[in-house]
């Protein structure tokens, strides 16, 4: 059944407005010329932070190295914590809801020394609600959780060190 001329003008009219409104996809983050060789100064090498970092930092066009030296960024992670804390108790005495929070700090460094971002805080929280029903589930709603504030905060990350070079070109 063929359409309508005027259904197919909606169409095109539908189609013209949301091309028209800006929406566009968000790309990978592109880090400035002075980030594309970089050296991840954290305390715990082998946190899940240090290993998503080192296989996002690659996407964005840098080059993750295993030591500093004199033509290598730095971004150093000063903290890097993850909490569970008890936001509501119930009647039986027994808690109801969670947050868990992911709190990290972090600064970034030229090959020359230069500071190019500042010491940055980031914190992500989610809230969840525990089920007493469901009690073999809550350690995997709390590793799902966790797994994505990591992936979140990732990226956070990554958009900071692209408005160094946003904000600084030269950088």
């Amino acid at each position: 059944m063929p359409l309508s001329r005027a259904a197919l003008i909606a169409c095109a009219a539908l189609a013209a407005l949301l091309a028209g409104c800006g929406f566009h996809l968000r790309q990978e983050a592109v880090l400035p010329a002075s980030m594309q060789r970089l050296y991840i100064e954290i305390a715990d090498p082998g946190s899940a932070l240090a290993r998503d970092l080192a296989r996002a930092l690659p996407r964005t066009g840098a080059t993750v190295v295993a030591a500093p030296g004199s033509d290598v960024a730095v971004l150093a992670i000063g903290a890097n914590r993850v909490s569970t804390d008890v936001l509501s108790v119930g009647g039986t005495a027994r808690a109801n809801e969670y947050s868990i929070r992911h709190h990290v700090e972090f600064s970034a460094r030229a090959a020359d020394g230069r500071v190019l971002l500042p010491r940055q805080v980031i914190e992500l929280s989610r809230e969840f609600t525990f089920d007493s029903t469901q009690a073999l589930g809550v350690n995997s709603e709390i590793d799902l959780l966790t797994r994505e504030l990591e992936r979140e905060m990732v990226q956070a990350i990554l958009r900071r060190l692209e408005v160094v070079g946003e904000a600084h070109p030269d950088a």
